[in-house]
């Protein structure tokens, strides 16, 4: 199972299989406006479709945003490092 699977399926709370369904039949569309299909028309089927077409369609726009929010907490992670080590070593002096 591919991470982007894994993240289609858990962000519209749908199954694997059908975030697989969604990734293939987005992927096999040759036309910008074709029809939704209409197991993909309603309710969380929907969400994974739509992911799956921002994905197919436009994949650096995705894997950047990806990037960007697995890079910000750890940012945040070593400005607190940077700051509480400050606090530390002002502690400390002479």
């Amino acid at each position: 199972m591919s991470l982007t699977l894994y993240l289609i399926a858990k962000l519209s709370r749908v199954e694997v299989d059908v975030a697989h369904r969604a990734m293939t039949t987005a992927g096999a569309q040759d036309e910008m406006d074709a029809p939704v299909p209409a197991e993909f028309a309603r309710g969380p089927n929907a969400m994974a479709y739509a992911l799956a077409l921002f994905i197919s369609r436009k994949p650096v726009h995705f894997y950047v945003g990806l990037a960007g929010l697995t890079a910000f907490p750890a940012y945040l992670l070593i400005r607190l490092g940077g700051y509480l080590a400050q606090l530390s070593w002002s502690g400390h002096g002479g």
